[in-house]
């Protein structure tokens, strides 16, 4: 893209942020974002950033108004839905069927606290605190899934210049494994406490994982891998992903 056209791409970007932080959101300017994001580099996102700072947005502004650039521009494209254009064999497959597993734990997350606030015990030999058990564990194993992603395709991202983006989601990671981590602790010490100090921890932990977890998978299924596919030309990284998790299996899932 020769200089004066980056310039152009850039000045447009700023624009479209200003009118996405005044909550524009109408078909002209998401047809605007399905646009850009084929056309934008990274440069582009660092000049229209740079000239949002300027005008005075906070950097935690800009950094969600560009997220959200990107979020509507990948999801008015026709050919975002990763399960139907890439093949069977492609590793995002198997991450994005992970994420339909994690979904299915939440659900039964939440079906449980429901049930747990309506029993007067809690004793561990109960069904549902078994249930519980159970799906703490399935959840916990999920950690081998984020760590592919950290060590693997956000690094990549990086050195092309997308990092800054998904700074969130990398965040998201480490809040999600402390709530995980609770959840676990929790299963584990609920016969030394309380049966009503037990059911508030447990709904306070459910409530705050679940809404959590369901939004990064969002992000991830509907922003971060579609961008990745279009910006990740090198076979040798998806075998690498893909190596990866075949030493390791489909995460979450015990035989």
């Amino acid at each position: 893209m020769k200089k004066c056209d980056s310039q152009n791409v850039a000045q447009e970007l700023a624009g479209l942020l200003m009118k996405l932080s005044e909550g524009k959101n109408d078909p002209h300017t998401r047809r605007q974002a399905n646009r850009l994001i084929t056309q934008i580099s990274p440069d582009d996102v660092a000049r229209a950033e740079k000239h949002l700072l300027a005008s005075g947005l906070s950097a935690k502004k800009v950094q969600q108004l560009s997220a959200a650039f990107v979020l509507m521009g990948v999801l008015d494209s026709d050919e975002n839905d990763l399960r139907r254009r890439l093949p069977d064999g492609h590793i995002l497959r198997r991450v994005m069927a992970e994420h339909e597993i994690i979904r299915c734990f939440l659900a039964e997350l939440e079906e449980l606290n429901e049930c747990i606030q309506q029993t007067e015990k809690t004793g561990s030999a109960s069904s549902e605190m078994m249930r519980l058990a159970h799906v703490a564990e399935h959840l916990n194993a999920m950690e081998e899934h984020v760590d592919r992603e950290n060590d693997v395709l956000f690094p990549v991202l990086k050195e092309l210049g997308w990092g800054s983006l998904f700074m969130q989601i990398q965040n998201d990671h480490t809040y999600l494994k402390t709530a995980v981590n609770d959840l676990i602790k929790l299963t584990i010490a609920s016969e030394r406490m309380a049966s009503e100090v037990f059911k508030l921890r447990l709904s306070n932990t459910v409530r705050y994982l679940c809404p959590m977890m369901r939004e990064h998978l969002f992000h991830e299924d509907r922003v971060l891998f579609p961008l990745a596919v279009a910006m990740v030309d090198d076979p040798a990284v998806w075998q690498r992903l893909k190596t990866v998790c075949c030493e390791i299996g489909y995460c979450g899932i015990h035989l």
